[in-house]
């Protein structure tokens, strides 16, 4: 029995990294499109033409809070609805699950700031807002990342 030390060739592991990682990119990137296909011809049926959710979290409990739905520049009341909604599990199987137009942009935004901001709930936390573009289809995530920090000088008197 051979055993291979993973350190003995630094290019072959390196290689491995990246495309496991294009993998995961490749994987989340088809469920973000999956998710946008589902929500985005429900919410441009019902009228409404931009979605703002906002998402906080610190001290290792973070959760997606409003789910602000407008016409225009007015606010408007979500309809309520069902809506298919995908996730990718640990394993890289993806999940489908429908349920209330609501919960599926409360869950696709969590899903999201999981997907590019791993951690955003611990320590001093992050907070942010996912908006939702419905005649463009553009999703921006704009994430603010909280911390502590401090100045120190020292000197000789």
């Amino acid at each position: 029995m051979t055993t291979q030390n993973p350190s003995a060739d630094p290019a072959a592991a390196e290689a491995r990294i990246r495309a496991e990682v294009a993998v995961q990119h490749a994987s989340v990137t088809e469920v973000t499109a999956r998710c946008k296909a589902a929500f985005l011809p429900l919410l441009l049926e019902h009228g409404v033409t931009r979605v703002e959710i906002y998402y906080d979290g610190g001290g290792d409990e973070g959760s997606v809070g409003d789910v602000l739905a407008f016409a225009g520049d007015e606010a408007t009341v979500l309809p309520a609805i069902l809506c298919d909604h995908f996730a990718l599990q640990y394993s890289g199987a993806v999940e489908s699950r429908t349920m209330q137009l609501e919960d599926a942009l409360s869950a696709f935004a969590e899903n999201a700031v999981c997907d590019h901001h791993c951690g955003w709930e611990n320590g001093e936390g992050a907070h942010g807002t996912i908006t939702i573009d419905v005649a463009t289809g553009t999703v921006n995530l704009t994430h603010n990342e909280r911390f502590i920090d401090y100045d120190t000088t020292e000197m000789e008197l």
